[in-house]
């Protein structure tokens, strides 16, 4: 179930936002009675458009009550006389009360970390037998996501956990695909209640109007860092209108050496991999193809029984956009032109050993240089110092760097007078799509291609690799448009 959270002051506007979250598609409320400034439950409960969890959170466990226990208690037995539907009471506080017919949630909350005991805690807790156990600790890494994975998979009971902050996202998002009883989520960005809430919103869109079951497919993202993907509006979009009971999540990684633990624990069938894992995860793979083994980085993984198999798209993406653009430009492919690389990363990476596989005359540059020179060498190619980038003469100029992304979307790795009529010049950025890099490009009047064109590339090739089966066109032409 999808828990939405009201953090209103005043009996209005919790009728407002509780009238919201059922527009939206909640299944109940949670309504923060510590955040009234007044609170008439009776009032709200009689006109309340879901079934609703009331809540007092003491100041102490992260809410904002400062009164006493008798009168915290109070409130909680005024809410179960005039029809709340669940009430939620503090692990750490427990007492038993008259709850009429409101169903007991049992909490626990750590908004610092995930405790050392919490399995043993929640062990304890179910010991009451509450109708759920809710345990909310904040994720500080992917160890902790993993932990308060199996916490939930192994649960013996209904039961919610969840994981505040942004490591712990996937597990907000796929919490039915775990044996989650509910997950919260905040009527709208800016009114969440606890840390790394996602909206009611973008969970039913995520949910596809269907119910996450153990049956679901889950895919995601691993970076860091990784919230302005937009690959779940993409590919929660395909999935939802080719009719896929499948689901796809951003998923923060601060150890590459955790991806096998991560694709077992969350059951994971796919992966999109970016910033700065995309070496790092070779050493987990089964089996790589040729591509990913050529230049020793992936952007891809694809499990198939049991096993973890690695590509990299971004090169046949890039490549397949330049051997286009080179046609228009010029009425022929690569082969022989003169490409400049601009950074030394994993993007960088493959864009030029794509290059230099097509015949490209390939020359490498980084603010760095000796890790520039290092790539360069490593590839078999040429390298030249930032401020001589003139010198290797371009007719194709491709940033892999990340300058130009937002918030420094006025940026740009390069200054407009390397630019040329007789160029085509490339951006792997992609948010924003009008780039400073691809502005000042166009301006010269360059041939420019955008990042966009190479992410639904790369994407339309993960999905095969995954599913089989391609993007449909009328979908992929609608997301060029759209991104």
């Amino acid at each position: 179930m999808i828990c939405a959270c009201v953090g209103a002051e005043t009996a209005e506007q919790a009728l407002s936002e509780m009238a919201e979250a059922r527009r939206q598609g909640a299944d109940l409320c949670e309504l923060r009675a510590d955040y009234l400034r007044d609170p008439e439950l009776p009032r709200i409960l009689s006109a309340k458009p879901l079934p609703v969890l009331v809540t007092v959170r003491p100041k102490w466990e992260g809410g904002r009550f400062e009164g006493s226990e008798t009168d915290r208690l109070g409130l909680l037995e005024d809410a179960c006389l005039h029809g709340a539907d669940y009430v939620d009471v503090e692990y750490r506080a427990y007492k038993d009360f008259s709850r009429r017919q409101a169903k007991l949630v049992l909490s626990y909350h750590d908004f610092e970390k995930v405790p050392d005991d919490l399995e043993r805690t929640a062990g304890k807790m179910g010991e009451l037998e509450p109708l759920v156990v809710k345990v909310a600790c904040r994720a500080r890494g992917t160890a902790d996501l993993l932990r308060l994975a199996r916490l939930q998979k192994g649960a013996p009971r209904p039961t919610a956990v969840i994981g505040m902050g942004e490591f712990g996202e996937p597990l907000r998002v796929l919490s039915r695909r775990y044996g989650g009883f509910l997950t919260y989520a905040s009527v709208r960005g800016g009114s969440e209640t606890a840390p790394g809430q996602v909206t009611v919103e973008d969970l039913v869109r995520l949910y596809q109007g269907k119910t996450i079951d153990d049956e679901t497919s889950a895919y995601g993202v691993i970076g860091d860092p990784v919230a302005h993907s937009r690959g779940p509006l993409l590919f929660n979009d395909v999935f939802k209108r080719l009719g896929m009971n499948a689901r796809y999540v951003r998923i923060r990684v601060d150890d590459a050496a955790l991806l096998r633990d991560l694709v077992e624990v969350l059951e994971l069938r796919g992966l999109s991999v970016t910033i700065p894992h995309k070496r790092a995860v070779m050493a987990a793979f089964d089996e790589a193809d040729e591509i990913a083994q050529g230049i020793g980085a992936a952007n891809t993984l694809v499990v198939r029984d049991g096993k973890l198999f690695g590509h990299n798209t971004d090169i046949l993406a890039a490549v397949e956009a330049l051997k286009e653009a080179a046609v228009r430009k010029w009425s022929h492919g690569i082969y022989g032109l003169r490409a400049l690389v601009l950074g030394a990363g994993g993007v960088s990476r493959a864009v030029a050993w794509g290059l230099k596989r097509e015949a490209a005359r390939v020359t490498i540059a980084n603010r760095t240089f000796e890790r520039g020179k290092a790539l360069a060498e490593e590839l078999g190619v040429e390298c030249v110092r930032w401020h001589d980038l003139l010198s290797a003469r371009p007719q194709i100029v491709v940033n892999g760097t990340s300058v130009g992304m937002a918030p420094q979307a006025d940026a740009s790795p390069v200054d407009a007078s390397l630019f040329g009529k007789d160029m085509v010049a490339m951006d792997t950025v992609y948010t924003p799509r009008e780039t400073r890099f691809l502005k000042d490009a166009a301006a010269r009047g360059a041939l420019a291609i955008d990042g966009v064109e190479m992410f639904l590339r790369q994407a339309n090739h993960q999905f095969k690799l995954w599913t089989g089966r391609a993007i449909p066109t009328e979908i992929y032409k609608e997301w060029m448009k759209k991104l």
